[in-house]
């Protein structure tokens, strides 16, 4: 019998060298590899006999010849789930896992391994990072693995590390059926990869899926301020525990500079980690902090070995990263913010930030690939907090549509046509003694024009260099 992989990036390619590095792999059947886009196996050991490629060239090979050996297939979370492999292998009953799915089978259960597994909309990466630096100050870099969505893919670290800490993925949930974390975090769920479901319901109960194999010894890491995570509290099968600001309802709360663990239940004691040493206080760094707190404590990390790590944060690229000003004009890099809740966030922290009284105009750059948003959830908070908009991308019309006589807006062709647009409507305001703001924060995803939303964000720079340089 024969093993399928569907979608050789890296998740597929980390799941080739497990696979291959079983004792009995020879034994096995042939494996299989298929991806639609590559023209040839790229970094796979094409001399591997066992192997054999398959993309849509010469999928009629795979279907007609080796369909019926397919013991099981591990899909990449790329991979929509109406692609037609998927389609034949599910009407063939033949099992569909996702690599986290395959990972988490493939542990030694007898090595007592505990999971923390972090999802969510918005600040998944955030979260993840922070607890990455949480466990090299203590120490914990060769026992315990950071990875998942972000980074590393679950598989390649199950034969090193004793425990592990996994950002994923809705995709990554879709084909999961007994992945089962210890500390199972919910961050919030907007509206978002509406392109990719059917509609915001479908999305919400696929992030669900973490939770669905929690028993009464495991925890649920829920946000209070978001209704489709503390909603949960009701319903999973394991100690719930409520994070924010509000300390009447939270078991985990920030007040005055600290965030106050409450958790003598299953802890044995409570603590506070104070944040005074932390420079970046904006409420959605506080709220991925409590949930990172919340997470290490209840793995064991001490509550000062904590406070170090957060002392040392800094933004993440791409995360409403200040890139450097022009004449009181400053420009932030928000490309990270691929759906609307993450917009209103970014200028939630904006309001936030200003505490010296001093008048900025803000010019927000939208737009990206459609992924089905509806973006009316978006206009009072544009209203209430921008000057203007600059237009872009494949959703320039549908957000000109739902903009006009609103909001005041101007259409670009590219990201330097935006930045210089946003730069020249500005020009007035700093001149009248007012701060300016270019914000990109476009509530799409960057595939539309570019390869990533890291692209996107560093195409930015570069446009804010330029200009910056045309004034020097």
């Amino acid at each position: 019998m024969s093993d399928l992989i569907l979608g050789f990036g890296k998740t597929g390619a980390a799941v080739y060298v497990y696979i291959k590095s079983r004792n009995d792999y020879a034994e096995k059947g042939r494996l299989l590899i298929y991806d639609d886009t590559a023209e040839n196996a790229g970094g796979l050991d094409v001399q591997d006999g066992n192997v054999m490629f398959f993309n849509k060239q010469n999928e009629e090979i795979l279907f007609g010849r080796y369909f019926k050996d397919i013991e099981r297939c591990v899909v990449s979370p790329g991979i929509p789930r109406n692609h037609n492999v998927i389609l034949k292998l599910k009407s063939a009953n033949i099992p569909v896992l996702s690599e986290i799915e395959f990972a988490y089978n493939n542990i030694q259960k007898e090595k007592n391994v505990k999971i923390i597994a972090i999802t969510g909309t918005n600040g998944k990466t955030t979260s993840v990072t922070l607890c990455k630096s949480a466990i090299e100050a203590a120490g914990l870099n060769g026992k315990t693995f950071v990875g998942g969505n972000l980074g590393v893919p679950f598989i390649s670290g199950i034969g090193d590390y004793e425990d592990f800490i996994l950002e994923v993925s809705s995709f990554q949930l879709e084909w999961i059926y007994d992945f089962k974390p210890d500390i199972a975090v919910l961050l919030n769920i907007k509206d978002d990869h509406l392109d990719r479901y059917l509609n915001f319901d479908e999305y919400r109960l696929t992030k669900y899926k973490m939770f669905k194999n929690l028993k009464y010894n495991d925890i649920a890491v829920l946000n209070q301020e978001d209704y489709n995570s503390s909603i949960l509290k009701g319903v999973v099968g394991s100690n719930a525990v409520l994070y924010g600001f509000e300390e009447d309802k939270c078991d985990v709360f920030y007040r005055d500079g600290f965030i106050n663990l409450r958790l003598k239940d299953l802890l044995g004691f409570n603590a506070e980690i104070s944040l005074k040493d932390v420079t970046d206080k904006r409420k959605f760094v506080i709220e991925n902090m409590m949930a990172a707190a919340c997470s290490l404590a209840l793995y064991g990390i001490p509550p000062d070995v904590i406070k170090k790590a957060f002392d040392g944060y800094r933004l993440l690229k791409h995360r409403v990263e200040c890139i450097g000003n022009i004449d009181n004009i400053y420009f932030y890099d928000d490309s990270k913010a691929t759906n609307p809740s993450a917009v209103v966030s970014a200028l939630g922290s904006f309001d936030a930030s200003r505490e010296d009284g001093v008048k900025t105009d803000t010019v927000l750059i939208l737009g990206g690939k459609d992924k089905g948003f509806n973006y009316e959830s978006i206009v009072e908070p544009l209203k209430k907090s921008v000057k203007a908009c600059v237009l872009m991308g494949e959703t320039k019309e549908i957000l000109e549509k739902t903009l006009k006589g609103r909001v005041e807006y101007m259409l670009a062709g590219d990201m330097e046509d935006a930045v210089f647009k946003s730069y020249n409507y500005l020009k007035d305001t700093v001149k009248n003694g007012a701060l300016g703001t270019v914000l990109l924060s476009p509530a799409s995803s960057s595939f539309d024009m570019f390869k990533d939303y890291g692209e996107r964000g560093d195409i930015f720079k570069k446009c804010f260099e330029k200009l910056k340089n045309n004034f020097l």
